[in-house]
């Protein structure tokens, strides 16, 4: 069985993508204080301690685009 998940990003939250998701991480206090990138994800509006889970496309959004 392959795993399933939704997309905790920007495209629709109700597709349900298969196989394994380019980012499933916590973002960490040292990570959101301490680093540029910690800067861009709260800028994305995800804060501290958020768990998520992103399909590639939210990836490369979260990683490459300004808010």
């Amino acid at each position: 069985m392959t795993y399933q998940y939704n997309c905790d990003g920007f495209c629709n939250p109700e597709t349900i993508y298969g196989g394994r998701p380019a980012l499933t991480a916590e973002f960490s206090e040292e990570f959101i204080k301490a680093s540029q990138a910690g800067g861009d994800v709260v800028e994305h509006g995800y804060e501290e301690g958020n768990l998520v889970t992103l399909c590639p496309e939210c990836t490369r959004k979260l990683l490459t685009e300004r808010p």
